[in-house]
């Protein structure tokens, strides 16, 4: 029945020139396609990760500055030995920034700066910032034939950012804040918000392991004294038959309320060091 009664309305609707739609089936929702990310850039070999510029070494005046030169370097042993020591300390206790001072000039730090650097970067995952806060005596670029280095103190004086007054030396995973100018306003920047922002991008920005600070000697100024709240820790140079017994307690006494990575003792003769086979 039914089946005779639809059969008849269509019937008359059809007659009265009314046509009427078949009911459709609900229509089965669009897929949905996923969406995916852009891909990452693929890395370019030979190209700096950190997309810094990059500078030319005088490798040719390494020997002469006593700077690390190669593997087979004679000193390299002494600093990986500084190194090894020197990052389990930091890692025990979650230190990231090292200031190296000296009481007086002449002491080799800025040499120990430099050679510890290289040390520490030749270990994979391990990268090394050295920045050249010696504002009296500015001399890593010097020791490493840099020419024509960014300073930082024009980043100090507000002249640009961070990122622009460091470069790569091409020295293992190391980067390098070089500064080639004096200025007698060194504690005034070294207490500044300028000096917080520079950790910070070495730290985070550079993704570094351990940022290495070359310092004016503790004896001479006050911009290390300013500087050291500051750090994490200080490493302590001192030269064998240079440095005399009443600075370098008087540099002790300054460093009182800063954590002591170590004391290095530099120059010493070679009758002197232990384990000569090696």
């Amino acid at each position: 029945m039914d089946r005779i009664r639809n059969a008849v309305t269509r019937a008359r609707h059809t007659r009265d020139g009314v046509v009427q739609a078949e009911p459709k089936a609900a229509e089965a929702p669009a897929a949905v396609r996923p969406v995916r990310a852009a891909p990452e850039p693929e890395a370019v070999p030979g190209q700096d990760p950190l997309n810094l510029p990059s500078v030319q070494c005088n490798v040719d005046s390494f020997g002469r500055n006593r700077i690390i030169a190669n593997e087979q370097d004679p000193v390299l042993n002494a600093y990986r030995v500084l190194r090894t020591r020197a990052l389990q300390k930091l890692d025990a206790e979650g230190w990231r920034t090292i200031a190296v001072v000296s009481p007086g000039s002449g002491a080799g730090k800025t040499v120990t700066a430099i050679n510890l650097a290289i040390a520490i970067s030749s270990k994979p995952g391990s990268r090394a910032t050295l920045v050249d806060l010696d504002f009296y005596r500015p001399s890593v670029a010097r020791y490493l034939g840099v020419q024509d280095a960014p300073s930082s103190l024009d980043f100090f004086e507000g002249k640009c950012t961070a990122r622009d007054v460091a470069v790569r030396p091409g020295l293992s995973d190391v980067v390098l804040v070089a500064n080639e100018r004096v200025t007698r306003r060194g504690a005034e920047h070294l207490t500044s918000p300028k000096a917080d922002e520079l950790i910070d991008t070495a730290i985070h920005d550079f993704g570094s392991r351990v940022v290495i600070f070359d310092m004016s000697p503790l004896l001479g100024c006050d911009d290390t004294l300013a500087f050291l709240p500051k750090v994490d820790c200080a490493l302590l140079v001192a030269a064998s038959g240079d440095t005399r017994v009443e600075d370098l307690k008087e540099a002790k006494r300054i460093l009182g309320k800063t954590n002591i990575l170590g004391t290095v003792l530099n120059k010493a003769p070679a009758a002197f060091m232990p384990n000569q086979y090696y």
